[in-house]
């Protein structure tokens, strides 16, 4: 595969749980209530090879991204996050990652470990919050 595969990026539709529940699976993610419908897919040649989603609760994040092993390094995932930002309705999108790198490409920039406890409520509560292998990033979207 190469960089040239045509993609597309589209709204994921409800019919498609079951292929975005399959790539999430492939790194053990869940959903975890996040609608089908809030879930955007990269297409290529009708095959869903690609899923991510934006959760707006306590903030507004990148809840999942995901690409299929086999399309990964592609820019199929850098593709999807372009989408979610143009999306976002927010001043500020944050991210919970184990890949800083990818999404300090995309322009996040990384954050004191302290704002995760002012930002969700779930890591306030986490039995592994002094060894947590998450970084915490954001992108400012809009100036306030």
């Amino acid at each position: 595969m190469n960089e040239n595969v045509g993609v597309a990026i589209r709204d994921a539709e409800i019919s498609e749980g079951g292929s975005i529940e399959g790539i999430m699976g492939t790194y053990f993610l869940d959903i975890d209530d996040v609608p089908i419908e809030d879930f955007i897919v990269a297409e290529v040649e009708g095959k869903i090879v690609g899923v991510a989603a934006v959760s707006v609760k306590e903030c507004c994040e990148v809840h999942s991204i995901a690409v299929h092993p086999t399309y990964r390094g592609l820019g199929i995932g850098s593709k999807m996050i372009s989408r979610l930002i143009e999306d976002v309705s927010h001043e500020r999108l944050y991210v919970r990652t184990t890949s800083p790198l990818f999404f300090r490409k995309m322009g996040f920039v990384e954050l004191p470990m302290s704002e995760k406890t002012s930002l969700w409520q779930d890591c306030c509560e986490c039995g592994r919050y002094d060894n947590c292998k998450q970084y915490v990033l954001c992108m400012v979207l809009k100036e306030v």
